[in-house]
């Protein structure tokens, strides 16, 4: 047997002995791991139908947009669902706790998702089986400390907005096809129309509201095929615009945030709410229509 056999024998021994030690220790490590099983795993939640229950004689419509589902398990924050998505829950074979915001878009947009403080959460314990998938609906209703400043529905004998002296054009209430839940208010422009500017606001001579808080709101259904504006009036009468509202074909329910408009610039100790259509060479008639209209704070 040659140099070059006897040194090519000796490394083929040595790494044979070498695969063998390594095994030998993977197995002695692997001996020792601790094994995860099932406990560590979750169960899910399918929220179903949800609901708002609200006292329409003191609360008003029960009309929501909730789009969200917040999520706490055991008083530590999960995340944020969109409604239609599977809640994972994670309990380790123990009974959990479980909590759940609702949540809305804030003014309407999609990037401002903020769980809705003026509704209760919903909280229950429960024990599930891991890998299970259960379905329950949520129903919200307002808290205790939500202040109803002023409710319009349309439906009673009168109604609570009128002309504003900058526009010639008079809202009313419809009936028809476009009304959302009993009677909704119609605002518009005609083509034939001279004014350029279609304005309502609040009668009576204004509401107090809570200066320095973010939590002052305007609820409101409405669809319409023009941008319109929405804000506040104070006792100097000057417009604090609170939002421009783009059109919707079909009926849509957006939560406005006053706060902002209420603290800013000059403060009054009194505001109207004012509706302002404004005429648009794109479109010949301008028209808007409102419902369930409600001013909360906390």
């Amino acid at each position: 047997m040659t140099l070059f056999e006897l040194r090519h024998k000796d490394l083929l021994l040595s790494m044979r002995l070498f695969l063998l030690f390594a095994l030998l220790v993977c197995v002695l490590l692997c001996g020792s791991c601790k094994k995860y099983g099932p406990s560590d795993a979750a169960f899910f939640i399918k929220a179903g139908p949800i609901s708002v229950a609200s006292n329409t004689a003191t609360e008003g419509s029960s009309s929501h947009k909730i789009t969200d589902l917040w999520l706490y398990v055991n008083g530590q924050f999960q995340a944020v669902y969109p409604l239609g998505n599977l809640m994972p829950i994670v309990t380790k074979n123990k009974t959990a706790k479980i909590q759940i915001f609702a949540g809305i878009k804030n003014n309407g947009i999609a990037d401002t998702r903020i769980p809705w403080s003026f509704y209760d959460l919903v909280e229950f314990d429960t024990l599930v089986e891991t890998g299970k998938t259960i379905n329950r609906s949520f129903s919200f209703k307002y808290n205790a400390t939500t202040h109803f400043v002023w409710k319009e529905n349309f439906d009673e004998a009168g109604f609570s907005l009128t002309k504003s002296l900058i526009s010639d054009t008079v809202g009313g209430i419809t009936t028809s096809a476009n009304s959302f839940e009993g009677k909704s208010y119609e605002l518009g422009l005609s083509s034939a129309n001279s004014s350029s500017i279609a304005q309502v606001e609040s009668t009576g001579s204004g509401f107090s509201l809570p200066r320095g808080s973010e939590k002052v709101y305007l609820e409101l259904n409405y669809k319409g095929n023009s941008v319109f504006d929405l804000g506040l009036i104070g006792e100097d009468t000057k417009l604090k615009q609170a939002i421009m509202i783009n059109p919707q074909e079909n009926w849509n329910k957006i939560y406005v945030q006053l706060g902002n408009a209420v603290s800013d610039g000059v403060y009054s100790s009194k505001y109207k709410v004012y509706f302002r259509l404004l005429k648009q060479a794109d479109i010949q008639s301008p028209k808007i229509f409102l419902d369930n209209i409600k001013l909360i704070y906390l």
